[in-house]
């Protein structure tokens, strides 16, 4: 259940600002000067994320990713992360901005395998 609730905050999380356009892209979104609503938007995606892999290990569950003992991610850090994958494939810059929580759930996975 918890895990159900955490999937439905990250869904909410995706929603548009209400500084967004609903057709801007990503890159158009990382490129604006609205730097606390971006830290808002995939900082609490990243802390979304964290609930869902703590309620999986709750449940005897496999995680979503796997951070080094003691390591922790902070909201600035979380949006460095998604900064790094637009440099290394642009083309997902084009992408509608709500895609930001399966680039810094995919981008997780990658940088922090189980």
């Amino acid at each position: 259940m918890r895990i159900f609730i955490g999937l439905i905050l990250l869904l909410a999380l995706s929603w548009n600002p209400a500084s967004a356009k609903e057709d801007m892209t990503l890159r158009a979104l990382m490129e604006s000067k609205q730097t606390s609503v971006i830290t808002m938007l995939i900082g609490g995606a990243g802390r979304t994320l964290e609930w869902v892999n703590t309620d999986l290990v709750d449940e005897g569950k496999p995680r979503l990713y796997c951070l080094p003992p003691n390591a922790s991610i902070s909201q600035t850090e979380y949006v460095a992360i998604v900064e790094k994958y637009l440099e290394l494939h642009p083309d997902i810059g084009e992408e509608t901005f709500q895609v930001y929580p399966l680039i810094l759930l995919t981008s997780l996975k990658k940088m922090y395998p189980c």
